[in-house]
């Protein structure tokens, strides 16, 4: 939000110059020609009253709420005013929506009261108000501003939270803070009982048994913590899973911090891998590639690299993506082994092995891969263990 605000003005209808702009901050702003091809939207008729308006003209967006209070102790009877708040066209405004129907009715209630924009004296003020307002809220995101011996202002620029991602019981919760941070969220009772669970390789599913918390609370937690920028959700961790490298790979080589930080959270403890070799194991994910051959061909562990911490880090800053598997049942005449029943409802195409595998219970993905064979599907009895949930 800082430096969102490029203008502050105060307009009014005069009763011989019509729509104008009394006072704005910073002066030096050219808003005249803006304003006389807005000014119907500024200072307008009185159906919209009250109502907040964005309009956007030349390369700015102009907000305002426009008021008017019929007495007739002023010209014409009606006092017809308005805050207007200037931003560039590109800028999101919603946030200021709050702070734009506050200011434009207190000052109403302020006139009401004591006549404070009808009064020259008292209105005298509003260059410095605007002026407060406007350096406040752009560095600050709040302002309180002394009117009187009894008013004080305070508004605030609240942003919009986005509505959390739903969170499925197979992803995979890992923080992407300071520990500072971490013990912060432990405010909360439940996530007292769930924060200690959460490990970057744990799913939600497997938090909920090993914390004794009801999975949707526990889903719940992680929306919230997600929402704030504490968590990020990634895939569960199997060797027998493929990753490849994204485009974003190449800010391994071009970022200094992300360098330091990708070889502190990847190396073995007691060992100091290098860049060059830490880049070579992303570039060796290809598809077909499981972890396991990975560390097979390259030994990283020789390397002084914990694969595990090496596919966490590359999940979490975009460097690798994980090819999943949404396995179709094509063959649907032939009958199927009873204890595969409820496999046959997830083999529509839309869930991956993850989503099966945790619902299920009783398979992982490579479990999955001797099961679900083109030719044959066999019971879980004869499965041979590849991997962990």
């Amino acid at each position: 939000m800082s430096g969102s605000i490029k203008c502050l003005f105060f307009s009014e209808f005069h009763t011989t110059a019509g729509p104008k702009v009394t006072y704005q901050f910073p002066e030096s702003f050219p808003l005249k020609e803006a304003f006389d091809l807005a000014h119907e939207y500024i200072i307008t008729k009185p159906q919209l009253y009250d109502r907040l308006m964005t309009v956007t003209v030349m390369d700015y967006v102009i907000m305002g709420c426009p008021r008017g209070i019929t007495d007739k102790k002023y010209d014409r009877n009606t006092l017809i005013f308005n805050f207007g708040f200037v931003f560039d066209k590109d800028c999101d405004t919603v946030p200021f929506e709050s702070v734009v129907r506050k200011l434009g009715a207190t000052f109403r209630i302020y006139e009401l009261e004591n006549g404070f924009l009808s009064d020259n004296v008292r209105r005298g003020k509003l260059p410095g108000i605007l002026a407060q307002m406007f350096n406040e809220l752009n560095h600050h995101g709040m302002c309180s501003i002394t009117i009187d011996d009894v008013n004080i202002l305070n508004l605030k620029i609240t942003p919009m939270i986005p509505s959390p991602p739903p969170v499925c019981h197979h992803q995979v919760p890992i923080f992407v803070c300071s520990a500072s941070d971490v013990e912060a969220t432990k405010v909360d009772l439940t996530l007292q009982q769930i924060v200690p669970y959460i490990d970057g390789f744990n799913h939600i599913l497997k938090i909920s048994q090993e914390s004794d918390v009801d999975v949707g609370i526990v889903s719940l937690c992680v929306q919230h913590l997600y929402v704030y920028g504490y968590i990020k959700l990634i895939s569960i961790f199997q060797y027998c899973n493929i990753y490849v490298p994204t485009p974003n790979i190449r800010r391994l080589l071009e970022d200094a911090t992300l360098q330091t930080s990708c070889l502190e959270y990847v190396a073995i403890p007691g060992c100091r891998p290098k860049l060059k070799e830490v880049f070579q194991l992303y570039c060796s994910l290809e598809p077909g590639l499981t972890i396991k051959d990975l560390c097979n061909r390259h030994e990283p562990s020789k390397l002084g690299v914990d694969e595990r911490h090496l596919i966490q880090f590359g999940l979490t800053h975009d460097l690798v993506h994980h090819c999943k598997k949404y396995p179709t049942l094509l063959r649907t005449d032939e009958p199927m082994d009873s204890t595969l029943q409820p496999l046959a409802e997830y083999l529509d195409g839309l869930h991956d092995y993850d989503e099966i595998c945790c619902a299920l219970g009783w398979c992982s993905n490579c479990d999955l891969e001797v099961i679900y064979h083109p030719d044959r599907l066999v019971s879980p009895d004869s499965r041979q263990h590849c991997g962990e949930l």
